[in-house]
């Protein structure tokens, strides 16, 4: 064995030492450790026991859980239904409300058009008499006299604050 380089005295103290370590860890660990998992598995199959018993109260809180769903769902689709009846009735007297300030509102406006069309007819009257007078005054200068002028503008402004007079009274 020597040829081999195994040392006989080394191999024996070797295996010595090997056995001697199978023995120490025998009694210190491998006990231990046997203990250890045998307590694990205890630990597991408690465990185990309790996630079924956990399973079976899930199970009877489901069910109480769908009855309290389908009991607020009923109360739900109360609330909804009333709410959808108390909406009518809001949007009824909205709809009404709305109604009569659009009235109010087409009063006041056929109102306030008829008396903006009234001024300005008259406006626009007023500026076509003075006008009509302007040119008159330029017209007239160029081909009559001073009394002559006088005379007829007085007769034509006459004429013009009657047909305006007749006008206000057909608006």
């Amino acid at each position: 064995m020597e040829k081999l380089g195994i040392e006989p005295s080394l191999l024996l103290a070797q295996v010595v030492n090997f056995l001697v370590i199978m023995v120490v860890l025998q009694k210190l660990l491998y006990k231990p450790i046997l203990t250890m998992l045998e307590k694990r598995k205890r630990e597991i199959a408690e465990g185990l026991n309790l996630t079924q018993k956990m399973r079976e109260e899930e199970e009877r809180l489901k069910e109480k859980q769908e009855k309290a769903l389908a009991k607020a769902r009923e109360d739900a689709l109360q609330i909804i239904e009333d709410a959808k009846k108390q909406a009518k009735e809001t949007e009824k007297e909205v709809i009404a409300d709305a109604h009569t300030q659009a009235a109010a509102i087409i009063d006041r406006a056929k109102t306030e058009a008829d008396e903006t069309k009234k001024a300005a007819t008259s406006a626009i009257r007023r500026e076509a008499v003075d006008l009509a007078v302007v040119m008159a005054k330029r017209l007239l200068t160029s081909v009559m006299g001073a009394k002559e002028q006088h005379a007829l503008i007085s007769k034509r402004i006459k004429d013009l604050e009657s047909w305006v007079a007749r006008e206000e009274k057909k608006s």
